[in-house]
């Protein structure tokens, strides 16, 4: 696949989405490895914006998920869908590490979430997300 084709924004982050998601059922294979693996079998192009956030998503892992735990009030990561999870953890890293706009990353999560998860899944990131914004200072109380 093309590496240097270029996607919308929405389209990098549903492909992070799906990578993420997907190395889930596959939680000890590497990184690196699984990314070129998906890539050379997907049917869609990837983008270098996609490699860089589902590489430093991997390895920001124990951080985001520390992150996480902590503002979705008595909810441990397991008893998350994958989907939720993994909407998290990636608009976290771009929050957070990746110089995206708050507003931006939790309303590309909210659009995501919408299309992969229960219908109750929005409200629940858009909490955790919005109260994680708050506390770093990257959106007004």
């Amino acid at each position: 696949m093309s590496e240097n084709k270029k996607l919308s924004r929405h389209e990098c982050r549903e492909l992070i989405f799906k990578l993420l998601f997907a190395k889930e059922f596959d939680r000890d294979a590497d990184p690196g490895t699984y990314y070129t693996d998906y890539t050379e079998n997907a049917e869609e192009p990837s983008a270098d914006y996609v490699k860089e956030v589902f590489l430093g998503v991997c390895a920001s892992l124990p951080a985001l998920d520390c992150e996480i735990e902590a503002a979705s009030d008595n909810w441990k990561l397991a008893r998350m869908s994958t989907a939720t999870r993994s909407v998290l953890r990636m608009a976290v890293y771009e929050m957070t590490q990746a110089d995206v706009p708050a507003k931006a990353a939790i309303n590309e999560a909210l659009e995501l979430i919408k299309l992969y998860d229960e219908d109750s899944a929005p409200k629940f990131v858009n909490g955790i997300l919005n109260k994680i914004a708050r506390e770093r200072g990257l959106i007004e109380s």
